[in-house]
């Protein structure tokens, strides 16, 4: 119940009610289903769904996703031939206006399934291509929120340098070279800690985030 009037308050806010149909993609990769990572899932696809968009999940968890880009799967691209379960998360990101992405940040990278699915499925000739005058993007006209859940302060890490080091290769470097526009990546720090207020603050801030697609979309 908290959690729907945290939705209404953001909506009220910021006046997302404009007719306003997009095609949203959620590509989320934690295994527990108590995670804030999921929860978080959960919430930005009820709000979106109660505006009318078609948004999908993809829970890389839940649907198996094998992450191991294999001899075959090498082979199959060479000759022109995409295996299934690729193909399959191509079409969605191909539909897709609006890509999110909700990962926890583990050894200071992405979760193995999460970076076998970058791997497999943003591939040369799908989502950028290489040229003799260097690689070409092939994903533009898509817009990417990137959401990471730490265990650490972001002070610790702005100390060292690494927002922005994550910033740049978890975002810039992987959908930006593809075309796409990264227009935010949002950092939920100590999240083992937090207490339901600290998460549903969070979540206002997450959803807050979207404002720019709204209103991008008015013009």
């Amino acid at each position: 119940m908290f959690v729907f009037l945290v939705l209404l308050e953001v909506a009220r806010k910021h006046n997302f009610n404009e007719p306003i149909s997009m095609n949203h993609l959620i590509i989320t990769a934690h295994p527990s289903e108590n995670s804030f990572s999921n929860y978080l899932s959960q919430s930005i696809y009820e709000f979106h769904k109660n505006k009318a968009w078609t948004v999908t999940v993809r829970d890389l968890y839940k649907i198996e996703f094998n992450p191991v880009l294999s001899p075959n799967d090498l082979k199959m691209m060479k000759l022109g031939q995409t295996p299934f379960d690729i193909q399959r998360e191509q079409n969605y990101l191909s539909a897709a206006d609006l890509i999110t992405v909700i990962y926890p940040l583990w050894w200071a990278g992405f979760p193995a399934i999460l970076k076998g699915y970058i791997d497999r499925v943003l591939t040369n000739g799908f989502a950028f291509r290489y040229t003799e005058n260097g690689p070409v993007p092939l994903m533009k006209g898509q817009q990417v929120i990137l959401h990471t859940t730490m265990g650490n302060t972001v002070e610790e890490y702005e100390a060292k340098g690494l927002i922005e080091a994550f910033r740049r290769s978890q975002g810039d470097e992987i959908f930006g070279y593809c075309g796409m526009e990264v227009i935010d990546h949002l950092f939920y720090p100590q999240i083992t800690l937090a207490d339901e207020n600290r998460r549903n603050h969070f979540l206002e801030m997450a959803l807050e985030a979207y404002q720019p697609v709204q209103t991008s979309r008015l013009f």
